[in-house]
């Protein structure tokens, strides 16, 4: 089998491609507007493809409109989504009971994921990607999940959901910024016992924030797209690659 054939049918290849597919739809719907409400899940997929097309195809061509579409796309090309790591991280520092740990990294999971919106809206709403980052780095997360947030045509921010990210982001600062006081051994235990209700809080505020992303973003659905495109577009596609593959295998002699 050749090397390009087997990126498309090895399955080994498959989490690549699902990491690339997700990219491609949540560009759609976070930079291009994609309003996923009404469209089957295979419907966002060939829609989220074919703006990635339009956008890159329009470059090539000199197409104003469509050129602009791929110079927001390119400016967050390379960008690299820490978040999986950082969630992964500060769920391994929990179960050890490293608290303080857990804390920090689910902290940082949240200014990422907020920044990671605000940067994909801002950039889709026409702002220079050197803008929006200039935005975000000035900002401090009250008026990011405040007027920031609304003006990117995002609902309004919970304001529960706000006040925990903030709890987590004192827990956060407490610990980075420790002063090493001294305490007796009651108010120690007591401190110990506060460290560890604020890291599961912590994870608490991570899961909320993914599942309001999922609602206000993909309708609910994010894990349903995933599943669709593994099931009903990689699958398939990939098939009558393994079938061309065989018949052009050479038959074994007598």
């Amino acid at each position: 089998m050749d090397p390009l054939s087997q990126v498309f049918t090895d399955e080994g290849f498959r989490p690549l491609w699902e990491t690339v597919a997700w990219n491609t739809i949540e560009n759609a719907v976070l930079i291009d507007g994609l309003d996923v409400s009404g469209l089957s899940d295979d419907e966002v997929i060939q829609q989220a493809f074919s703006l990635h097309l339009d956008s890159t195809e329009g470059d090539n061509n000199g197409e104003e409109a469509a050129s602009e579409a791929a110079v927001r796309v390119k400016a967050i090309a390379w960008v690299t989504n820490h978040e999986p790591d950082l969630k992964r991280q500060g769920d391994e520092f929990l179960r050890e009971g490293r608290h303080s740990f857990a804390t920090l990294f689910y902290a940082t999971w949240i200014e990422h994921w907020v920044n990671r919106i605000i940067l994909y809206r801002a950039i889709g709403s026409g702002a220079h990607p050197e803008l929006a980052t200039a935005l975000i780095r000035s900002s401090r997360m009250e008026l990011k999940l405040g007027r920031i947030w609304t003006s990117l045509g995002m609902p309004k921010f919970p304001k529960e959901l706000a006040r925990q990210v903030t709890r987590v982001m004192e827990s956060r600062n407490a610990f980075v910024h420790y002063k090493w006081p001294s305490v007796d051994e009651e108010a120690h235990s007591e401190s110990i016992k506060r460290v560890e209700v604020e890291a599961w809080k912590a994870q608490e505020t991570v899961t909320a924030l993914t599942e309001l992303e999922d609602s206000v973003l993909y309708d609910g659905r994010s894990e349903s797209l995933k599943a669709t495109f593994r099931k009903n577009w990689y699958e398939k596609r990939r098939q009558p690659l393994n079938s061309e593959e065989s018949i052009e295998a050479p038959q074994a002699s007598d």
